[in-house]
């Protein structure tokens, strides 16, 4: 992530000007002949680039918290993510960002079984830029916030899936970031631990912290985000309120839950995702 070019002096936090962006798709093949049934049987497939983004344009303000909303569900909004966070290259346009934009973490599978949980926080926090000066520093904060006092220096194997969350979760909190995103909910655990996220994120927000949350989680964008953008056909076809965008999409498509399941295929981070599968 520190290759990530950074414009320290821009107005904005993020900003995107007329950004346009393909990306190849998978396709089964299709067609009734024997040729086309052995293909089909043998799991052959072609692929065809398609339009993810064609002339988007839009800007994200310091300490703003961003919804950011599908019209249909082919849409993959953690593209817009990856493209703000810069991990994602457009093939036209520019995408600009003030500061650094982490990923809140919150896949279980990103916690290595076969490590000790402080060398996962390690292995966590220098995937996400942190140096080990600065995971020192901070490594009493995990420990407590994380609840790991017990389980430091054991093999990770042993944490259940929802205390690697809390690992996860917690170490993308403690590279105190000026921006975050997310794809889906904000937060982890079971209620008390939510508790402590959102007073987390809560006081981050009112601190000037920027976020760009996306999918499809109706109660945490109504709860947490300033501002939301809808995109349709590759562009923003809405730009306001929540709960005009809300009132847009349909708020019966959504999700209405802030425990919201962690979709384990799809992270800001994942810079291998250049493929959309589809029947």
């Amino acid at each position: 992530m520190a290759r990530i070019h950074l414009s320290p002096h821009l107005a904005h936090a993020v900003e995107f000007e007329d950004v346009r962006l393909q990306m190849p798709r998978t396709r089964r093949r299709k067609g009734g002949g024997r040729s086309d049934r052995l293909r089909r049987l043998a799991s052959e497939t072609s692929k065809v680039r398609e339009d993810v983004f064609s002339g988007l344009s839009v800007t994200v303000e310091p300490g703003e918290a961003l919804a950011v909303i599908a019209r249909d569900r082919r849409t993959e909004t953690v593209e817009f993510l990856r493209l703000a966070a810069g991990t994602l290259i457009p093939d036209h346009g520019h995408v600009r960002r003030r500061d650094t934009i982490v990923p809140i973490l919150r896949r279980a599978g990103l916690v290595n079984a076969k490590l000790t949980v402080r060398q996962n926080i390690f292995v966590i926090g220098i995937l996400l830029g942190m140096s080990p000066d600065q995971i020192n520093e901070r490594m009493e904060w995990i420990v407590e916030t994380a609840g790991l006092a017990k389980a430091l220096d054991g093999y990770a194997r042993a944490c259940p899936p929802e205390l690697r969350r809390r690992i996860v979760w917690t170490v993308s909190m403690a590279t105190q970031a000026r921006a975050f995103a997310t794809q889906g909910s904000l937060i982890v655990g079971d209620e008390s631990f939510r508790e402590i996220g959102w007073a987390h994120v809560e006081g981050l927000k009112a601190d000037g912290v920027t976020f760009l949350v996306a999918g499809q989680n109706a109660r945490v964008m109504e709860r947490f985000c300033t501002r939301a953008v809808v995109i349709a056909d590759g562009a923003i076809a809405f730009n306001g309120t929540v709960a005009q965008a809300l009132d847009l999409v349909g708020r019966g498509t959504l999700q209405d839950d802030e425990e919201e399941a962690v979709d384990d295929g799809a992270d800001v981070l994942d810079s291998d995702r250049d493929e959309w599968r589809a029947d």
